[in-house]
């Protein structure tokens, strides 16, 4: 027998999808459920005869919903607390859903967030709330087996600038902006010691392609490459798709055995003609299907992004994680299914949650590459323990320039780590 959850009929679509997230994609459990009127809120009933209760507030939740607690052991306990609810609360992002909290991108800031006003972000709270959930079970007698998931490093790259220097003229004007705009000898220094600086056919400072592809080879892992695709000279971060070394690039990424992936342009974001036309253009260049990807600039709006991603038949995003925090957003440290707000329904997109971001760490939060490291540490310690995904994201401009070169060993850290 499997285990068997009632709950009242209310929000029926809402709870199917939490326990689906929760018993089946984080636990590996097989489950029945039942809609009907219950005297108990939820309640779990084990194939021993034995049972337990968890409140049931799915009709209380909002976009503002608010908790007084910390998720402690005493919290879990509390006879108001609905750990589905709460956990409905995280995955579904219901907390950016028509609400006027945005940053100068249109963005959903991390200080609004409960997990940040909280003191939480830092913590897969929906998996820690599942295991409390099997503990309960556990206790209760359950024998079922528990497929805890080997962690594993998703490693990725926003191609935002394939190039540094386009034309010989470029490299004259990064140059001189060293000088003249930034005063800054140093970094005027480093340019000139570039080998060829003024070849053209010298190696570019953001042609890191082949060394990383090297060290993904030598430490065992993959990338995924995130382009943009075709879009007006002019836009935010442009580059010419047609051009030769764009099309020879993807083509030998694609060979290493490395994915291809999407970064539609900052405008895509809630614009369904848009993000189709970028996304056709590399599709056409790329050798191989191109199904997932991450929003340029993070930027997302609930339930718009994940709309235009569903109706582009795109089968994973990673958009979920704050420009200026690291951090859980969906309060979950692995890849799971999207789920539309408006429509009330489990969707076919799945949402790979960023959680780091070099520009989050070296610039947002101007940590040194130290104190970096400790964060990259931190994470690894915590994912591994839920047997998660890690996310990283690290441009290949954040590589060999003044400000970034003593940030490589925070990224080489990362690849040593296993």
């Amino acid at each position: 027998m499997s285990l068997l959850i009632r709950s009242n009929p209310a929000s029926q679509a809402e709870k199917a999808y939490t326990w689906h997230v929760l018993f089946r994609e984080i636990l590996g459990l097989d489950y029945v459920m039942a809609f009907e009127p219950t005297e108990y809120g939820h309640e779990l009933c084990l194939p021993n005869g034995q049972q337990f209760f968890i409140p049931d507030t799915f009709d209380s939740l909002h976009p503002a919903s608010d908790w007084n607690f910390q998720l402690d052991t005493k919290d879990y306990q509390s006879p108001d607390f609905d750990v589905f609810a709460f956990c409905f609360f995280m995955l579904s992002r219901l907390e950016e859903y028509q609400t006027s909290h945005r940053d100068a991108h249109g963005r959903f800031p991390a200080k609004a967030s409960w997990a940040f006003r909280n003191g939480v972000l830092d913590r897969p709270v929906v998996n820690e709330c599942t295991n409390w959930l099997w503990e309960k079970l556990q206790r209760a007698g359950f024998t079922g087996e528990r497929k805890l998931p080997e962690f594993r490093w998703s490693f990725s790259c926003d191609v935002d600038h394939p190039r540094l220097w386009w034309t010989g003229a470029a490299r004259l004007k990064t140059l001189a902006g060293a000088l003249l705009k930034r005063r800054s000898i140093t970094e005027a220094q480093f340019w000139l010691k570039q080998p060829g600086m003024f070849r053209r056919s010298a190696a570019d400072p953001y042609d890191v392609f082949e060394e990383w592809m090297n060290l993904f080879d030598q430490y065992g892992h993959v990338i995924q490459w995130n382009f943009m695709g075709q879009r007006a000279p002019g836009s935010d971060c442009w580059y010419p798709l047609e051009n030769p070394f764009i099309k020879k690039l993807i083509l030998n990424l694609a060979e290493r055995g490395h994915t291809i992936g999407f970064h539609p342009g900052y405008e895509s974001y809630n614009n369904q003609d848009a993000f189709n036309q970028e996304l056709n253009s590399l599709q056409e260049l790329s050798p191989v299907a191109v199904k997932s990807g991450r929003q340029h600039y993070l930027r997302f709006s609930n339930p718009e992004t994940w709309q235009v991603w569903e109706k582009a038949g795109m089968e994973e995003d990673s958009t979920l994680g704050y420009a200026e925090a690291d951090g859980f957003r969906s309060g979950i440290c692995q890849s799971y299914p999207a789920f539309d707000l408006s429509q009330r329904k489990m969707l076919h997109l799945r949402e790979k949650p960023l959680v780091l971001m070099d520009v989050t760490l070296a610039q947002y939060l101007r940590l040194t590459p130290e104190q970096g490291i400790a964060k990259i540490r931190y994470y690894h310690k915590v994912v591994k323990q839920y047997g998660g995904e890690l996310t990283l994201l690290w441009h290949n401009s954040s590589w060999n320039t003044p400000f970034w070169t003593p940030w490589k060993k925070v990224f080489l850290e990362s690849l040593r780590l296993d």
